[in-house]
């Protein structure tokens, strides 16, 4: 065969050998850090979107500390607390943070130890209008009350069968609601519910009650059964442990004075 002819024959297989060969090369690095993906939603002051309209808050800065240390990128899946939660069940995304565990959760979320913030209190608010008190949880029995879609709150609320629920995609939404006297009452985290009368200028057109549902549970990362860092779970833990440790989580909490109270 002369040298021409054993050219054209071998090259058709270089060329198809060359994509396999890079990609033996490249395997190994994508494969030792693929991405942290994190469904977002908002909930502030914890996380919020800044003026260019990017995940921001200090649960990102942890999430963004703790991806460092593991020496991968963040990719953040935005969506609202429903959609969250079903990308975590498919393993679309790999972890959640500032959500309430639960057992149905639980099937498909694994809330990491150690937590890495205090629980926040639930608070009660009626229209500035609305004369009523409410200082017993019996009080609430006779009015229509705003919660979010997929919320969990108080074992004692969510499974009380005599609570009229009326739901809403988000706590902005209820507030509105509130406003227009579609609701009686919404109950929302209560550092989140000031935060958003705040923002909104509304700090006066409303009450908060008496009653306050206790804080009950810690807030930790959670990091889904079925998503490929699953396998790594001590490492994040290790990392999480870390990162209390050495006082990051505080200092990223305390940076902004949005620490949970």
């Amino acid at each position: 065969m002369s040298k021409n002819h054993f050219a054209d024959a071998i090259l058709p297989f270089l060329r198809g050998l060359l994509p396999i060969l890079l990609s033996l090369c490249l395997c190994p690095a994508w494969a030792g850090r693929p991405p942290l993906i994190l469904a977002f939603n908002t909930f502030s002051p914890w996380k919020t979107l800044d003026a260019q309209g990017q995940p921001s808050g200090p649960y990102v800065e942890i999430v963004k500390l703790l991806a460092a240390r593991l020496d991968a990128p963040v990719h953040y899946l935005p969506c609202p607390l429903l959609r969250c939660l079903q990308a975590m069940r498919q393993g679309q995304a790999d972890l959640v943070i500032g959500v309430r565990n639960s057992d149905d959760r639980d099937a498909y979320i694994d809330f990491l130890d150690p937590p890495f913030a205090a629980a926040t209190p639930l608070a009660i608010y009626l229209r500035r209008a609305d004369a009523r008190q409410i200082r017993r949880f019996a009080d609430l029995y006779p009015l229509r009350i705003g919660v979010v879609e997929g919320v969990r709150y108080l074992p004692v609320f969510d499974q009380d069968k005599q609570l009229e629920r009326d739901f809403a995609p988000n706590s902005l939404s209820n507030f509105r609601k509130l406003l227009a006297g579609r609701i009686d009452a919404l109950v929302i985290n209560r550092r989140n519910g000031m935060e958003l009368l705040r923002s909104q200028g509304w700090e006066a057109l409303v009450r908060e009650q008496p009653l306050q549902l206790p804080a009950q549970e810690e807030r930790r990362l959670g990091l889904a059964r079925r998503s490929p860092w699953y396998a790594r779970r001590d490492q994040l833990t290790a990392v999480l442990r870390g990162m209390l440790r050495d006082g990051s989580i505080a200092r990223l909490l305390a940076a902004t004075a949005t620490a949970p109270k």
